[in-house]
């Protein structure tokens, strides 16, 4: 079995988890690489995320932002993600850092499902689309200035937000940004967009679903530009007039040591009676 890690590189006690977890896994045969920001503090050799390197499972060792980085930098390689979370609400990793020698004993022994989890992926201005798992959002650059955004659903006009921003999400990353803003909960087996305007002076504030295989795109109004991530990596500026596109991307393969339901999770997470 070949593991690759993908730790937090600058949290120490992330990094003490994937350095017990290296110790843990070699212990039990288990080849250990990791991904080449953390390879040389983890005395592990490096590996590329592709295809032909080998992998049967990818660990995230943070908070969701590090498995988010695992999911984008992992892909490429096939192999299903598995987070241990060292961060705080933890929706997307499961395994606790107290656990660890039996995680590692579970991994090993394959008792785990699988599930997957659809991606999604914007491009600014016709250029490469960049891949994520959570959300995209497009929002205000200036403090106190609200932008202009004409929406249009597969080419055909919908509707201009004068708000914050807007945030389009996936099932998996309804818990995030699109929570904060007041969109819904949505089990993440479910494979969907839903746009969430953020903070709009309009009264159509409500959000709205749609299939993956919708196109959204968002044109950037008047005087105002904007900035864009796609979960939390910036995309950059763009000006008025310019155009982002956002759609749904394929799906990912995620590891679970158990077979929790959705509202079981969420139950926890939000410490609900």
């Amino acid at each position: 079995m070949r593991i690759a890690l993908v730790p937090h590189i600058r949290r120490e006690h992330s990094m003490g988890l994937a350095r017990d977890l290296v110790i843990e896994a070699r212990g039990h045969g288990v080849d250990v690489v990791a991904a080449a920001d953390a390879a040389d503090a983890l005395e592990v050799n490096a590996t590329r995320f592709e295809a032909d390197a080998g992998l049967d499972l990818v660990v995230a060792i943070g908070g969701d932002g590090t498995v988010l980085k695992a999911v984008r930098i992992g892909r490429g390689s096939g192999a299903p993600v598995f987070g241990i979370n060292d961060g705080r609400l933890g929706f997307l990793a499961e395994g606790a850092p107290h656990d660890l020698p039996m995680i590692v004993k579970q991994l090993i022994s394959g008792r785990w499902h699988t599930s997957d989890r659809m991606l999604l992926a914007a491009s600014v201005e016709g250029g490469r689309a960049v891949m994520g798992l959570n959300d995209v959002v497009i929002e205000k650059v200036q403090n106190q200035r609200t932008v202009q955004l004409a929406v249009s659903i597969d080419d055909e006009p919908f509707i201009t937000y004068r708000a914050d921003g807007v945030v389009v999400a996936t099932a998996t990353g309804s818990t995030a940004y699109n929570l904060s803003a007041g969109g819904p909960l949505i089990d993440p087996a479910l494979d969907m967009l839903v746009m969430t305007p953020v903070a709009p002076h309009s009264l159509f504030s409500r959000s709205l679903v749609f299939p993956p295989d919708r196109r959204l795109r968002f044109e950037v109004g008047e005087d105002r530009s904007v900035g864009v991530g796609v979960d939390g990596f910036d995309l950059g500026i763009v000006r008025p007039g310019g155009l982002i596109e956002v759609g749904g991307a394929g799906r990912v393969s995620f590891v679970s040591l158990s077979a929790r339901s959705f509202p079981a999770t969420v139950k926890q997470k939000f410490s609900l009676p």
